[in-house]
């Protein structure tokens, strides 16, 4: 698919919105489900209130008018309430709405720090598979077991592509403009890129690069986007099994953030900054450039418009040299699950199959948040032309890999059995940006030999309950880097 990196000519994205408003809800609807309609009876438990929470602020519009707004109108008497939160707030509201047996109809899993199939085990959500017909569909071959289906049912499926990463260079096109550089030219190179930062630092009042580095936990999955664009296969090589914390290329990744300390090139105040208070540097003008997610753009339509008006730009990720390393990841996770205690899951269901088809689909990619799962459709939807040229990135540089639940549902307890380990990567990082420790490799080798022993050791308590598991089912001999792994390709493993 090749995208372009200029919006069509044709609608705003408001007249795009607002003519999206009924999305084809009965044509959908009936397509997937044979007539649309939700049952005329209203079953006991329905009080005409379907309760919805989730963390995606820039979808606000989106949800609430262009999907829950025109379902409604099409079923008398029933009402979607919509309740957003921050990630971590939403976690724990679900915690405690479970204790106080208050759950919403449907939410995301933001926050609950488990793995689907842990929390489906716990009965925590109900099968959506036999309301809808989404093998049928489109999202059909994103589909797949032990991340959306779970022996033989499916609970959730996939928004949001996961042929994505979060390590975009978002650039200031004012600043970089100033300094002499050409903010429509990726740096191909880390050489190239640091030496772009340089320039923004010496030519402009601003700062050339920021990484924040207050949360462990976002540094922790930055760091492997780094390392794969020097080489390494993520965290995890799946062609052998093994975790690659102690490889040059992760090792290299770390020395390559701090260099831009080093070379007073990074904002001084980045040991002190999470992610969403790096981009409100970014968007009042202290940084040219900030390497996030896909999501950036949404968020400062909604919270900093005003950057958006004075130039950005989104840059390719630069690799370490020439070769153009593939980057890899996991297939688009499920986003939203109906709880077990709903009595809407049919409805639940439906709206899901509407956010699944093409004209919704066109709808979340104006809104600029994580691409669409369908990413063709962002080809002609009203987005802004870095988010194009961003999903054009994506669709040259990302393929999706193997995940062991797939290959075996049972590694999930093992995930969930193992301990965390301290210092992770995330926080030897911050240890070692901070000038805490200078021994990077000593710390990378006990994070890798503790990593190592504890998948072990929980591997082997797993297998002592019954559950056939072993360390082979982290390998995938017909592993590609270069291609995507499909559903098909776990039965010739």
């Amino acid at each position: 698919m090749t995208i372009s990196p200029r919006p069509r000519p044709g609608p705003s994205r408001r007249a795009l919105l607002g003519s999206a408003a009924p999305l084809s809800l009965a044509a959908v609807l009936a397509a997937c489900t044979g007539g649309g309609q939700s049952a005329q009876e209203t079953p006991r438990g329905k009080d005409g209130t379907l309760a919805w929470w989730d963390q995606f602020r820039p979808l606000t519009e989106a949800f609430e008018t262009e999907l829950f707004g025109p379902y409604a109108e099409q079923h008398d008497g029933l009402t979607i309430e919509r309740r957003q939160m921050d990630a971590p707030d939403l976690g724990e509201a679900l915690q405690v709405a479970r204790r106080s047996g208050q759950m919403p109809d449907v939410h995301s899993n933001a926050g609950l720090g488990s793995p689907p199939a842990a929390l489906i085990s716990q009965d925590w959500f109900q099968p959506i598979g036999e309301h809808v017909d989404f093998d049928s569909a489109a999202i059909g071959p994103e589909l797949f077991d032990g991340v959306h289906r779970f022996d033989g049912q499916l609970y959730s499926v996939p928004l949001f592509s996961g042929r994505l990463h979060d390590a975009t260079p978002w650039v200031n096109t004012e600043l970089a403009e100033q300094a002499g550089v050409d903010p429509d030219a990726s740096p191909q190179t880390w050489d190239e890129f640091r030496e772009a930062a340089k320039r923004i630092s010496d030519g402009t009042d601003a700062h050339g690069f920021v990484l924040p580095q207050k949360d462990a936990q976002f540094l922790d999955g930055f760091v492997g986007w780094i390392a794969q664009s020097a080489g390494a296969p993520g965290g995890i090589d799946w062609s052998t099994g093994e975790y690659q914390f102690t490889s040059r290329p992760f090792l290299d990744a770390i020395e390559f953030l701090k260099s831009f300390q080093d070379d007073g090139i990074m904002h001084p105040s980045s040991p002190s900054m999470g992610p969403r208070d790096a981009r409100a540097r970014w968007a009042a003008g202290e940084i040219g450039i900030y390497m996030w997610g896909s999501w950036i753009i949404g968020g400062l339509m909604v919270d900093e418009p005003e950057s958006i008006e004075r130039g950005i730009q989104a840059w390719s990720i630069p690799r370490q040299d020439s070769t153009r390393h593939t980057l890899t990841r996991g297939p688009g996770a499920g986003q939203f699950w109906v709880s077990a205690e709903s009595p809407y899951a049919q409805e639940a269901a439906e709206l899901l199959a509407v956010m699944c088809g093409e004209e919704f689909q066109a709808v979340l990619a104006a809104a600029m948040d994580q691409p669409p799962v369908l990413l063709e459709t962002v080809e002609g939807a009203d987005v802004h032309p870095a988010y194009a040229t961003m999903v054009e990135h994506f669709t040259e540089d990302v393929r999706i890999a193997p995940v062991p639940e797939s290959g075996n549902p049972a590694t999930w307890k093992v995930v969930a059995e193992m301990n965390d380990i301290h210092p992770n990567l995330g926080e030897i990082t911050q240890s070692y940006l901070s000038g805490a420790t200078d021994d990077l490799e000593g710390e990378l080798t006990a994070y890798y030999d503790a990593m190592n022993a504890e998948r072990e050791r929980a591997i082997e308590a797993v297998a002592a309950q019954g559950e056939d598991v072993s360390l082979e089912d982290w390998v995938f001999s017909n592993w590609d880097r270069d291609a995507d792994y499909t559903a098909d390709d776990y039965a010739g493993r």
